[in-house]
């Protein structure tokens, strides 16, 4: 072929190109704002917002632990919480996962599924930003280190943000404690019946055996060392029923005490001495590592804000997260902030609004915020 020909072909190909970004641009300017979109994709429910006043940057958020899937229904959303960052001209987009529990698999693929979906009709953001509460604060870890290239930012909410298996883990010698103190109270631990009594009927159960035997109950609170006497047979019936769940997902035990030494009950001899020991199964336990071990490995900013004084994700746990980016050699990429509150994922809208705005300026400016209580 001469080369005028060739020529030709590329003017060609080039114009084609030109005009399919032009059908993209067009497609984008076409969209009759503001969006308020809810629906069911593979299963799983989904809402889009873009206001208004779109800024053409977009938000993609993960929620938190839920028994059951999300549902959502027609302007309302989980967490009214988010409506300050629409108002400042950002789009939201959420999955509500195809299965509730622990349900960091399916949450990944289906909410990446949902943000090309956003990018094929409404065109492709400015810059793209991920966040998520609790189990969503895991989800937006995992996220930022996988696909860097697609996200500017990260912002975790009381994110569970360390090794799911420490957390987890954490949590099952914790109720193994409690049935040395309290046998036979809540059934055995593994498995976790199914199903489990009413919630509120467990609750009462833990709440009243923890005021009839102080003494055993301080030692539970000493042990865990991030709950009040109040909070506590909340955790304790929520924790339970997230260890039977996984459970059954894993069709196994992922979890185990065995080789752990309890330490700082006050009563740490006939405590260790007594208590019942479990290994866990090494298939369970290997997919609760898979979903998820963090690598640390940040190439883009995350940005972590804890409560102090959260009951169900303790604060503290975020240390280890650093302590990971670190070893990574990714440690400038992270920083910790805080809240001075009881509670788990209590914040105000305007805190939400202001550790965002952190994340956007250390984005914008290259200045890594201050670690410490939220300015």
């Amino acid at each position: 072929m001469r080369k005028s020909g060739i020529l030709r072909i590329v003017v060609v190909v080039a114009c084609l190109a030109s005009q399919a970004a032009g059908c993209v641009d067009m497609a984008r300017k076409a969209a009759v704002l503001p969006v308020n979109m809810t629906g069911t994709r593979d299963g799983a429910a989904y809402r889009i917002d873009i206001p208004a006043n779109w800024n053409h940057e977009l938000i993609v958020y993960y929620h938190g632990y839920r028994h059951e899937p999300a549902a959502y229904a027609k302007g309302k959303r989980i967490w009214p919480a988010l409506d300050g960052l629409l108002a400042k001209g950002y789009a939201l987009i959420q999955s509500g996962y195809s299965r509730g529990g622990w349900a960091i698999e399916q949450a990944y693929a289906e909410t990446e599924a949902l943000r090309r979906e956003f990018v094929a009709t409404y065109g492709k953001p400015a810059r793209t930003w991920v966040m998520g509460e609790s189990m969503g604060g895991a989800l937006t870890a995992f996220t930022i280190e996988t696909r860097p290239e697609t996200y500017s930012g990260a912002l975790a909410l009381c994110g569970a943000i360390e090794p799911s298996n420490r957390i987890l883990d954490k949590a099952f010698a914790m109720r193994a404690a409690f049935d040395y103190y309290f046998p036979d109270l809540l059934g055995p631990l593994v498995p976790v019946p199914d199903p489990l009594p009413d919630y509120a009927d467990m609750k009462k159960r833990i709440a009243d055996a923890l005021a009839a035997k102080p003494a055993a109950r301080d030692a539970l609170l000493r042990l865990y060392g991030a709950a009040s006497e109040k909070s506590f047979p909340d955790i304790l019936a929520f924790v339970t029923q997230i260890l039977g769940e996984l459970q059954r997902r894993t069709h196994g035990n992922p979890f185990g005490n065995a080789d752990l030494i309890y330490s700082g009950s006050g009563d740490d001899f006939a405590l260790n001495d007594g208590v019942k020991r479990y290994r866990a199964d090494a298939p369970a336990a290997a997919y609760v590592a898979r979903w998820y071990t963090p690598s640390g490995k940040l190439f883009r900013p995350l940005l972590a804000l804890h409560d102090t004084g959260d009951p169900l994700v303790p604060a503290a746990g975020a240390f280890e997260y650093a302590l990971t980016a670190e070893r990574a050699g990714h440690g400038k990429n992270f920083v910790q902030q805080y809240i001075n509150r009881e509670g788990h994922c209590v914040f105000e809208p305007d805190e939400i609004a202001r550790a965002f705005g952190e994340l956007v300026d250390w984005v914008d400016t290259g200045k890594r915020p201050l670690s410490g209580r939220l300015p």
